[in-house]
């Protein structure tokens, strides 16, 4: 990223409130012919390990970890008895039934629609 140079009359690159750095008592500006010094570049960092990655024993403890607590939740589950079953299958068998009879119903309307057009 390229460094912002101050303006003319700036002593440091961070401008104060309103875009200008307040005079400070004491302190006398630069000459217009000055050069402001050249500040050296940061150094890079060593590359340390990345923080993303997972161990083999981290990664079982994981999944022994998630298998847990489904198990958990699987308990908290209220689960049909067997006539709620019969019944949730039968609305569902219907439900099925009624729609595949619509759309039947629908594309032979369409295909004949089609073979009078063309």
């Amino acid at each position: 990223m390229a460094r912002i140079r101050p303006s003319k009359g700036q002593e440091s690159g961070e401008p104060g409130p309103g875009g200008a750095e307040p005079p400070v008592p004491g302190k006398k500006k630069k000459d217009s012919g000055d050069k402001p010094k050249a500040q050296p570049r940061p150094r890079r960092q060593p590359k340390t390990e990345k923080t993303g990655s997972v161990t083999k024993a981290v990664q079982e403890g994981r999944s022994r970890r998630f298998l847990g607590e489904t198990i958990t939740e699987l308990k908290k589950v209220t689960w049909p008895n067997r006539a709620q079953l019969f019944q949730a299958t039968a609305v569902v068998i219907i439900f099925v039934a009624v729609i595949a009879i619509y759309l039947g119903i629908i594309d032979t309307l369409m295909s004949a629609l089609v073979d009078a057009v063309f």
